[in-house]
C-alpha cells in the first residue's frame, strides 16, 4: 500500500537500549529496517508526510527533526544508519524531547498536519530510575497537545499496564514476542486510517480499564 497526499508529521521514538542488541545481535538492524519500510509507504516532503527520529537510551537525542529530510531515499537512508547506544532506557526524556523539540513551534511542525509519534521499546523505562511517573507524566503532556501516541512493545519484557498508560487509546498499543515479528504491525494501515479519517486528539490517559 502507498500513501499519498497525507498531511503528517511523524516522529520515531526508538529504543536503542543494551537489551536490543543483548537478546539478538541482529535485532538493532530489524528495527531500523522496519522503521524504513513503514516510511516507504508515504510521499515525503513539506506537502506530504514529515518525519522526525527520537532515540533513547541512557540519554535521548533527537537524531533529526521534522523538515531535515525532503524525500524518500535521504530519509530511509538516514533512518537504516541510526546509531545503537546501547546503555539504559531514558524513555522519559524521549517523551519530553518529543513534545518540546520535535513539535515545538517553529520546528517545522504545521498546523494542519496530524501529529503522531511511534514509539518501540523491548523493554522498562528506568531513568532517572524505574518506574519513574515522570515518563507518564512527559506522555500526557504530549497528548494533550495533540500528539497521537502508539506504542509497539516487543517481548514480554515490557511493562504492559506501563505502556497502556501512555498510548493515546488501548488500540494504540501493539505486543509483539520478538523483533522477528515486527512485521506483523502494520503501523502504516493505522497512520493511513489517522491522516485520513481524524477525529478530535485523545487527551490524558485511555479511559476504558485495563
Amino acid at each position: 500500500m502507498f500513501v499519498a497526499a497525507c498531511l503528517l508529521d511523524l516522529n520515531f521514538v526508538i529504543d536503542s537500549s543494551a537489551s536490543i542488541k543483548g537478546k539478538d545481535p541482529g535485532n538493532w538492524n530489524i528495527t531500523l529496517q522496519y522503521v524504513a519500510n513503514v516510511v516507504r509507504q508515504f510521499t515525503i516532503g513539506p506537502n506530504d508526510v514529515q518525519v522526525a527520529v527520537v532515540l533513547f537510551s541512557d540519554v535521548a537525542t533527537v537524531e533529526w527533526g521534522l523538515t531535515r529530510y525532503n524525500d524518500s531515499a535521504s530519509l530511509i537512508n538516514a533512518i537504516l544508519n541510526v546509531r545503537y547506544i546501547n546503555s539504559t532506557t531514558n524513555l522519559n526524556d524521549a517523551l519530553y524531547l518529543t513534545r518540546t523539540q520535535v513539535y515545538a513551534p517553529g520546528r517545522g511542525t504545521r498546523p494542519n498536519a496530524v501529529k503522531v509519534t511511534v514509539i518501540l521499546t523491548d523493554g522498562e523505562d528506568d531513568v532517572p530510575e524505574p518506574g519513574t511517573p515522570l515518563t507518564i507524566e512527559n506522555a500526557t503532556l504530549c497528548k494533550s497537545e495533540g500528539i497521537k501516541l502508539i506504542v509497539i512493545g516487543v517481548s514480554n519484557d515490557v511493562d504492559r499496564v506501563r505502556l497502556l498508560q501512555i498510548v493515546s487509546s488501548l488500540t494504540d498499543y501493539h505486543a509483539v514476542d520478538d523483533f522477528d515479528s515486527l512485521t506483523s504491525v502494520y503501523v502504516q494501515s493505522k497512520l493511513h486510517l489517522i491522516c485520513f479519517f481524524r477525529g478530535p486528539p485523545t487527551l490524558g490517559r485511555p479511559k476504558e480499564h485495563y
